[in-house]
């Protein structure tokens, strides 16, 4: 009897590392399974969602946390949640309250795209990890984005973009510039890195990891290679949020090196310019002023649309016009166009007590996580830069920020309280933290 306890002991003593490791495993797949759809699979939608501008993210996303909930690894965020209840009940009050009809369903899809943020793996620890796997990734869409560009004076362009030209039409999502072209009349085109739904979101995906190895390994040769990658895309999106992360990464973090940096970038684009065509990214600043520009209906038409519609009515501009009414008021506008950005239809539906209300969500949601503070501030920016049904910036958001949870940290830190209450000096004893408390007050958590 003692040798077969003893057998069916070490049997488990086996199976439980094994057992461990398939939980890890389980875990950081569901992690990454946002960063994924909104990046590897983005231009890929299940029929007939694709023609509606719906792709496959947003249900490998429920897909994940439904796996995730038999495996009994992942839950609800208490603060979270309770932060999506009160915006939901805010955001649907004002549609009771509306004098028009509103789109119920445009209402249930803002829902469904947020209802991931209220939940978190608990004790999970992969930020760090999670990281590095998205540097990882956008580095295989930079060296393809370079090719795409590099090849196409000697490649038909069918096969550059192969996704757009030899998958079903009814399989990709549509309503974006895929295989977008230089300028009008172009026979140039400029780089999506293959995979990213448009040149936009490829200069974004790259500024953020740009950002992301600055607060880690900070290896000169990957910024090199997505900022090369960058400049082929010619999207001034990209360059938007550097143009405000880097300045901060300078100062706060004196990282005075990257204006060494900077100049012998420049060094080299001056050689190069008329190759690199940088004055075609640099005019794209004159879009701004330009009324038939995509960069005026995405950043500047909608104001003129507050202006026409809004701001002259207080109830509406209160309340808004209610949840869908973007469209179709935009779609009346003649004389200028107004793309549905994040900020333009939540203020335009919903009002500024409606904003108040969802960008508030948001800022709580973001800048409560465990990763550095730098990258949260790139992450927000691209949600001024896309739609909001866009799942491009909540894909980023809930795999580098959200799901690795603070609250898993915070669970670790008050169990290492209570060990050290228990065994007082023990840790002193062992020259830990308690031998020191200066030193564990600066020591920094993992990802900040």
């Amino acid at each position: 009897m003692t040798v077969i306890l003893a057998m069916a002991e070490s049997a488990g003593s086996t199976a439980s590392p094994r057992t461990s490791a398939a939980a890890e495993r389980l875990r950081f797949a569901i992690l990454a399974t946002p960063l994924i759809g909104a990046t590897v699979l983005s231009k890929f939608a299940i029929p007939p969602f694709g023609a509606q501008g719906i792709d496959i993210s947003l249900f490998l996303v429920l897909a994940a946390l439904a796996a995730g909930s038999i495996g009994g690894c992942i839950r609800f965020e208490p603060r979270r949640l309770t932060l999506y209840v009160t915006l939901i009940g805010i955001l649907g009050l004002i549609q009771i309250v509306q004098p028009d009809s509103f789109s119920v369903l445009s209402l249930l899809l803002l829902a469904a795209v947020h209802l991931p943020y209220v939940f978190t793996l608990p004790d999970n620890d992969h930020g760090d990890r999670i990281i590095k796997f998205f540097i990882g990734v956008v580095t295989v869409f930079a060296f393809c984005g370079i090719a795409q560009y590099s090849l196409q004076f000697v490649v038909s362009a069918r096969y550059l973009f192969p996704i757009e030209n030899f998958v079903p039409s009814s399989f990709i999502v549509q309503h974006f510039n895929q295989q977008a072209i230089m300028s009008y009349g172009s026979q140039e085109y400029r780089a999506n890195g293959v995979f990213l739904l448009e040149p936009s979101f490829f200069s974004q995906v790259l500024a953020v990891a740009i950002v992301a190895e600055l607060c880690t390994l900070g290896r000169a040769s990957r910024l090199a290679l997505f900022g090369l990658a960058l400049l082929v895309s010619y999207s001034g999106t990209g360059i938007m949020v550097l143009a405000i992360c880097l300045p901060l990464c300078i100062v706060v973090r004196r990282r005075w090196d990257l204006l060494l940096l900077g100049l012998l970038a420049l060094a080299v684009m001056i050689p190069l310019h008329d190759y690199l065509h940088a004055d075609r990214l640099i005019s794209r600043v004159a879009e701004f002023g330009s009324i038939q520009s995509s960069g005026y209906s995405r950043f500047v038409g909608g104001f003129y649309l507050f202006d026409q519609l809004l701001w002259h009515d207080p109830w509406r501009t209160l309340f808004g016009y209610g949840a869908g009414a973007f469209t179709t008021y935009a779609s009346g506008v003649h004389s200028y166009a107004a793309a549905e950005m994040a900020l333009f239809k939540i203020v335009f539906e919903f009002g500024l007590v409606g904003a108040v209300a969802y960008f508030g969500f948001l800022f709580c949601c973001l800048f409560f996580s465990p990763a550095p503070r730098l990258l949260m501030l790139a992450v927000g920016i691209t949600y001024f830069l896309n739609g909001i049904y866009t799942p491009f910036a909540h894909g980023l958001a809930l795999s580098l920020l959200l799901w690795n949870s603070v609250h898993a940290k915070q669970e670790q830190a008050g169990r290492r309280a209570g060990a050290d209450r228990k065994r007082p000096g023990e840790e002193s004893a062992r020259g830990g933290p308690m031998a020191n408390p200066a030193t564990a007050l600066l020591t920094p958590t993992v990802g900040g």
